[in-house]
């Protein structure tokens, strides 16, 4: 379902082209059968040998070497990966020291797939030139659109569209002053189950208290976002009628990292 979300962007190398222009040294997102959406900001570990810069991240678990497209614009290197159960694209800075009259080279052994750029002795004088910036520099997109005004009102227009057939969705942000984490889920990963007397939905939250998480209504979405330093957790569910959808009739508990939310019958 997240490709109803960029319609407009396929998930493909354009797609990490225009992310790669936000200054990340390096990312890797995944897709994962059109439900999971993963975003690592820096997503790739980088392994400097005599033959050229190791790139590499765990991949697909199958031994066949998968679809793999690669690519350079301006200062950056990219990649797509492309399995039956899932997609991968990847950026990086390309290394002061490549040697773009070398070969690429591709290995894929135990679920970690790595490609190396060649290097030089000197570097290259253009690179070296550039001065270009290989750190982390905030905001990025996954930063600035989380919440429940923004994110959160985006996704509830989604589950309620008639083509979508997922009706819930969680998002989760981790941000550090060293890196960026990023997944998304639809449908979501909650429990839902209705009883005789009301409606209880639980949701997997380990860290957060009871006082850290807020739960109300948009439209017929039940909303719950969760907040403490460095990480941000969102979910919505569709709540079936015949159920109470008034902000001060839901029940609010948490319970071992489980927070839940029930709602009376009408």
């Amino acid at each position: 379902m997240f490709s109803f979300l960029i319609i407009s962007v396929t998930f493909d190398l354009q797609f990490v082209r225009v992310q790669a222009e936000t200054g990340v040294p390096s990312a890797l997102f995944t897709l994962v059968k059109d439900e999971q959406l993963t975003v690592q900001m820096p997503g790739l570990t980088q392994t400097e040998t005599e033959e050229g810069v190791w790139v590499s991240f765990d991949g697909p678990t199958h031994r066949q070497l998968p679809g793999l497209k690669v690519g350079f614009e301006g200062f950056n290197f990219f990649f797509q990966l492309h399995t039956p159960e899932a997609t991968y694209l990847g950026s990086m800075k390309v290394p002061e020291y490549y040697n773009p009259c070398g070969n690429l080279k591709v290995n894929f052994e135990d679920g970690i797939f790595s490609i190396c750029l060649p290097t030089q002795k000197t570097p290259d004088r253009f690179l070296a030139q550039a001065n270009i910036n290989r750190h982390l520099t905030r905001p990025t997109p996954y930063c600035e659109m989380f919440g429940r005004s923004d994110l959160g009102r985006m996704l509830c227009e989604v589950i309620a569209h008639p083509g979508v057939k997922s009706k819930s969705f969680t998002a989760y942000k981790k941000d550090t002053d060293e890196s960026i984490y990023f997944r998304g889920n639809l449908p979501g990963v909650e429990k839902m189950v209705v009883t005789r007397e009301g409606v209880c939905v639980s949701l997997r939250m380990p860290g957060f208290e009871l006082e850290d998480v807020e739960a109300g209504f948009e439209s017929d979405t039940l909303i719950v976002e969760g907040k403490r330093e460095g990480e941000h957790y969102i979910a919505g569910v569709r709540v079936p009628e015949g159920f109470r959808r008034e902000n001060d009739m839901i029940k609010r508990e948490m319970q071992n990292g489980v927070f839940k939310a029930t709602l009376p019958r009408v």
